[in-house]
């Protein structure tokens, strides 16, 4: 489940000849953030702090889309160039997530918060790997328990937090890595053989189609290959709720915030102008597909799959002759990655880490473009 991201100020300009190196290099930059904003550590930026709503956390309901744009590119290719690409690490799929959670005008009624905000938050201001490990690994990195390569959820826990939500993979005669499945609004799921990221640590690789519930505020959705929902309480209203069909059927739904008009649940979307409108919980919500994925024509009307998943009419279709598709690569010092059909990219040196290498993760299952960790 993917549940689914500058600043334009004066004094950006006189900056200008020291930020060629700060921000996305394939994106316009008429909306530049300050140096500041940029990396805290800034020669003179001692003082500068990032803006913060009422509860002290970084309100990123303040920030402008190419604001948000630059943090989700800079986030993911750090996570992916310290914690390796793997699962949703990797650069395409991390950068939707962040882009939902940073550009508050993408998703109004699905704001993030709770976890899946603060662990935004703290990926939004790394320098460093040991600052990338501190935010995946709440209670510090988790140690490999038996030789091999494999994947396996962490146990580590105590007075300063848990690492229950990480899914680890052990390799390379011990060495770990991280996704904190959190990160996706979900925790980490094991059968006992693997870790995956699921809807509930203990539904998730072995549950059944009767799975399909709101415990609390968990929505619970399970599949043949495991439970594909979400925590509500880390989105919108922080709830999740059930709807019948007009037939005996139902499906559930995170309930988003805000006073929306009421509608009544279906499990369709219609597209206009790049937003695409759905009523999976009652109420009337909109999301910026073209916005979301800096693309024309990214809104595809029709059921939603999951039925829960507001975003997922938020995709390109393929060209019918195949033309035009998306495919992960290096390219110098540029990572080339895919976002449900769009590719997006960012050059590694431009965000303080090294050159794009091709990655293999998941127990040699998988292989990604991520940049090198810091030179």
């Amino acid at each position: 489940m993917r549940a689914t991201l500058a600043l334009a100020l004066a004094g950006a300009i006189g900056l200008a000849g020291g930020l060629v190196a700060c921000f996305d290099l394939f994106h316009s930059t008429s909306d530049i953030r300050t140096a500041c904003q940029i990396d805290a550590q800034t020669p003179g930026c001692a003082d500068a702090a990032p803006d913060a709503a009422p509860d002290g956390a970084i309100d990123f309901c303040a920030w402008p889309p190419a604001t948000a744009r630059d943090s989700a590119q800079r986030a993911c290719a750090w996570l992916g160039a310290c914690e390796t690409p793997m699962g949703r690490n990797a650069f395409g799929t991390c950068v939707l997530q962040a882009e939902l959670t940073y550009d508050c005008s993408l998703n109004p009624g699905h704001a993030a918060r709770g976890k899946t905000r603060d662990l935004w938050a703290c990926l939004s201001s790394v320098h460093s790997c040991a600052d990338v490990d501190a935010c995946v690994f709440p209670r510090g990195p988790q140690p490999c328990e038996s030789p091999g390569d494999y994947t396996a959820c962490g146990n580590a826990s105590g007075p300063t937090g848990d690492n229950d939500d990480v899914r680890v993979e052990c390799a390379d005669g011990g060495t770990t890595h991280g996704e904190n499945c959190a990160l996706w609004g979900q925790t980490c799921a094991t059968d006992g053989v693997s870790g995956v990221c699921a809807g509930s640590r203990d539904a998730g690789i072995g549950c059944t189609m009767a799975n399909r519930e709101c415990y609390g505020t968990t929505l619970h959705w399970c599949t043949d290959g495991g439970d594909v929902g979400i925590e509500c309480a880390d989105y919108g209203a922080g709830a999740c709720n059930g709807f019948p069909t007009a037939t005996t059927a139902q499906w559930f739904a995170c309930l988003p915030s805000g006073d929306a008009a009421t509608c009544s649940a279906t499990q369709s979307a219609t597209c206009s102008g790049g937003f695409a409108t759905s009523c999976p919980a009652g109420v009337v919500e909109t999301i910026d597909c073209d916005g979301l994925l800096q693309a024309n024509g990214a809104c595809v009307a029709g059921d939603l799959s999951p039925p829960f998943d507001w975003t997922s009419p938020c995709r390109l279709e393929p060209a019918p002759d195949g033309g035009g598709a998306c495919a992960e690569s290096c390219n110098g010092n540029v990572v080339g990655g895919c976002e449900r059909g769009v590719p997006v990219s960012v050059d590694c040196v431009s965000v303080g880490l090294g050159a794009c290498r091709m990655v293999t993760t998941d127990t040699g299952t998988e292989t990604h473009p991520a940049c090198a960790p810091p030179p």
